[in-house]
């Protein structure tokens, strides 16, 4: 396999396959965001982090200020399982939770490259990034909806899907 990922599902989870420099580049970029919710860092915000819950920016703002560090601990406890459960190499099998954990991390993960909040971005685009963060982000989000493909698939007859 050229430099890529494939995914397919194995029981009620996914085994995903990368090559070696996938690998390692993916697990920088998870190890990257977990220090910066650590630390704090501004592009992991909470207001970035996570859409509005309300029509009213004041709403939401309270709503973020209540619950923010209660779902950025979330954010946090998922990237540790991941993590723990992938101390690196090419192969990651993952139960139905884990994948649920890695969709979380990965959608989370692309904050850290966007201009703009997800949910007010154009969806990552591969075929017209042209910088870094772009390709980064296209990426995440590219891994995601491998991994939901597999996951979705039929265990009878589960096909195999290549990024």
């Amino acid at each position: 396999m050229r430099d890529g990922a494939s995914a397919v599902r194995e029981g009620d989870g996914v085994r995903l396959d990368l090559t070696e420099n996938v690998a390692e580049v993916l697990r920088g970029i998870l190890v990257e965001f977990g220090q910066a919710l650590e630390s704090g860092a501004e592009d992991v915000r909470d207001d970035r982090l996570f859409p509005d819950a309300y029509r009213k920016k004041g709403d939401s703002e309270g709503f973020r200020e209540r619950h923010g560090a209660e779902m950025r601990a979330e954010v946090r406890a998922t990237l540790a399982r991941i993590l723990g459960r992938w101390p690196g190499g090419a192969s990651l099998v993952l139960d139905r939770a884990g994948v649920a954990d890695l969709r979380l991390v990965l959608v989370h993960a692309q904050v850290r490259y966007l201009r703009r909040p997800r949910w007010k971005a154009h969806p990552p685009n591969d075929f017209v990034a042209r910088r870094d963060r772009d390709v980064k982000s296209a990426w995440l989000a590219s891994l995601e909806n491998l991994i939901t493909t597999a996951i979705l698939d039929d265990p009878a007859a589960p096909g195999v899907h290549t990024l």
